[in-house]
């Protein structure tokens, strides 16, 4: 449990904090690139750019996700222990720079690399366009999801086909997949006699809503097959634009997103509110994040 000491907190917060220096503290330095040979620098940028943007796209998955959840999390904080509210948040926070200074050491581990041999490669190279606009977007991605806002794909262009239209297409189809996904699931499990935790329905549902998604882009536009990230771009882009394309996803997410009221005996499992269409799922996302935290969901 966390024990809301403040001066303890402050320095567990920042010494967490600081072991995310590779995500923000060289983001607004500019120092020149070394007296090393041009050869040399291309070598470097090409060693570099290809992690890069498996990080960008690696971190704009968590982002996604971190981005969903934190609104959640901060309501049941506010809702469960308001007089350490902040300091829960700030916990949350160091939270989530640690997933992703983690996710960045593991995408620099493919590539044969420590996260601060790639951190000297941006610094040498800050200069170059692709770097920079790297470092930029994937402060901006971590910003946003920590305020509830879903991200852009650093560098993403406009992908011609996937309009408004198509993207409220994939969506729907998308839902469907996923309640066939989680249901069959627990369909599976309980055929077992496995019990199911909330953290396990949490995994349930982001391994369907992946995989549904992947499914639904793959028939709608195999060009994109396996490109899950410009899909989720471009909707998190269309409600940035558009309130027009707001309240049309507010709309199909009444209509359409899954309910689970009835994977757990509970009355009500027909289409109703938004709250209702998100409630079990949202529940158990939050449950297992506050579980890490050292926290019990009212």
């Amino acid at each position: 449990m966390f024990d809301g000491d403040g001066p303890r907190a402050a320095v567990r917060l920042a010494a967490a904090a600081a072991a995310v220096g590779g995500l923000i503290w060289w983001m607004n330095r500019q120092r020149k690139p070394s007296e090393i040979e041009e050869a040399e620098l291309d070598e470097e940028i090409a060693k570099l750019l290809p992690i890069l943007d498996e990080l960008g796209k690696s971190l704009f998955f968590d982002c996604t996700d971190i981005a969903a959840t934190t609104k959640a999390v901060h309501d049941k904080i506010d809702a469960s222990n308001p007089g350490i509210a902040d300091q829960l948040k700030e916990l949350w926070q160091t939270r989530v720079f640690e997933r992703l200074q983690k996710t960045q050491a593991d995408v620099t581990a493919r590539f044969g690399c420590t996260l601060e041999e790639v951190v000297a490669l941006q610094e040498r190279r800050m200069g170059h366009e692709r770097v920079g606009a790297h470092i930029e977007g994937c402060t901006a991605m971590m910003y946003d999801a920590l305020a509830g806002v879903l991200p852009l794909l650093p560098g993403a262009a406009a992908t011609e086909g996937l309009t408004e239209d198509k993207v409220v297409e994939i969506l729907i189809e998308s839902y469907k997949l996923e309640e066939k996904k989680v249901k069959k699931a627990m369909h599976r499990a309980r055929g077992k006699q496995q019990q199911v935790t909330v953290q396990d329905f949490d995994a349930i549902c982001t391994v369907a809503k992946k995989d549904a998604t992947e499914q639904a882009l793959g028939k709608a536009m195999p060009e994109l097959t396996g490109r899950r990230e410009v899909f989720l771009s471009a909707l998190a882009l269309y409600l940035r634009s558009s309130d027009a394309f707001v309240k049309r996803k507010t709309k199909v997410d009444d209509a359409s997103k899954p309910r689970w009221d009835s994977l757990f005996g509970k009355p009500g499992s027909g289409h109703g509110s938004k709250s209702k269409a998100t409630g079990a799922a949202a529940a158990a996302a939050v449950a297992g994040q506050l579980a890490a935290m050292g926290l019990t969901a009212p």
